[in-house]
């Protein structure tokens, strides 16, 4: 009996028999999540700035193109130059709001503190204000007028706690501001590396999900390209020019103000509530035509950019209904820090898109 050799002269040992394809298959499964579960475990603590980064990445990925084709960089040059931009625009204003909350948040405390020792005056044209005119005059002398009056309404006021809040709020945007530094080297990886990141997510997404997979990544990336960037870029315009109006009306703090506008115009009517109140205060100063005016201008600047300038950057993207805008900004925030303000609107536009792709498709039973 002639036994077969290899081509080293080594006998050939018989093959064994082959697995089950199923079993095989559903360890391979196994492992894989057991490997990824352990993954997301070792990364956790750098999960928030990384999503971030891939927000970032889709938002800028169009400019960081034309970058490369119109000056005809290096993709790397271009990564480097788009991830520096990036930093002096973020990095910056997060550095800004830090100083602001803790110089302006003292600014606020030292006029409560005035309020209670010396009272507040009562505006001239309360009295004129229509049927409550009165009323409202008589608890202003009673309540707010008098040294005595404003101790006993503001002397609960935790003035201490306030500006301990803002000091705390200061140092949880100058952490976010840290685990910025990790967001700058992941963007500048998503830069380098985000073509061949693409090819490998879609093809992935047609294995596992089919044809849904990738209309769902392009309808993703498109939606958060456009959101993000129609939202970031008219809510900083919003809120610098109504800062510009608190400027020249002469509001107290109008840096604070103007930045907690700008991320109050992240969600509908958000940025009403801040000069509203701006105004009310003016008028309750005893400069009413000021305030008028100030709710005047803030209410064109809002009505224009939102229903104006927003959808034409928005275009056919989707657009968040108010209540998932609202948990999408506030739970983020609450979940991730400052950094949930731009991915908690991302996750909840995956939501939406999820949904329409679930009630529009037939139901098979």
């Amino acid at each position: 009996m002639t036994r077969k050799l290899d081509i080293l002269g080594d006998p050939v040992r018989p093959a064994e028999p082959r697995a089950d394809s199923r079993s095989g298959r559903s360890r391979q499964v196994g492992l894989t999540a057991l490997v990824v579960a352990l993954a997301m475990w070792v990364a956790l603590p750098f999960l928030t700035p990384i999503a971030w980064a891939a927000v970032l990445a889709i938002a800028e990925w169009t400019l960081f193109q034309r970058l490369i084709r119109r000056y005809h960089l290096n993709i790397r040059w271009a990564a480097a130059i788009c991830t520096l931009a990036t930093g002096l625009l973020v990095v910056f204003p997060l550095s800004l709001v830090a100083t602001s909350l803790i110089t302006e948040s003292s600014g606020v405390v030292a006029w409560i503190q005035q309020v209670q020792q010396h009272g507040l005056a009562r505006p001239s044209w309360l009295t004129s204000v229509p049927i409550v005119g009165e009323r409202l005059a008589l608890w202003w002398n009673a309540h707010v007028a008098t040294p005595a009056a404003a101790g006993a309404l503001l002397g609960s006021a935790p003035v201490g706690a306030l500006l301990g809040w803002a000091r705390k709020i200061a140092g949880e945007v100058a952490k976010d501001g840290g685990l910025f530094l990790v967001t700058l080297a992941a963007l500048a990886s998503f830069f380098v590396n985000g073509a061949h990141l693409s090819e490998q997510m879609r093809s992935s997404a047609a294995r596992i999900f089919g044809p849904f997979g990738t209309d769902f990544l392009d309808q993703l990336t498109e939606a958060v390209r456009r959101t993000v960037v129609g939202t970031v870029l008219v809510s900083a315009i919003e809120g610098a020019l109504i800062g510009a109006g608190y400027v020249v009306a002469g509001v107290s703090q109008p840096l604070l103000i103007a930045v907690v506008t700008m991320i109050l115009a992240f969600i509908p009517f958000g940025a009403w509530l801040a000069f509203a109140l701006a105004g009310l205060i003016l008028a309750a100063q005893g400069h009413l035509l000021a305030g008028v005016l100030l709710f005047g201008f803030g209410a064109a600047v809002m009505t224009v950019g939102d229903n104006f300038i927003q959808p034409a950057v928005i275009g056919g993207a989707v657009k968040l209904p108010f209540l998932l805008a609202f948990i999408g900004v506030f739970g983020g925030i609450a979940t991730m820090g400052l950094v949930g303000l731009f991915i908690g609107p991302v996750v909840m536009v995956a939501l939406l898109l999820i949904w329409r792709e679930w009630t529009s498709a037939p139901i098979a039973f």
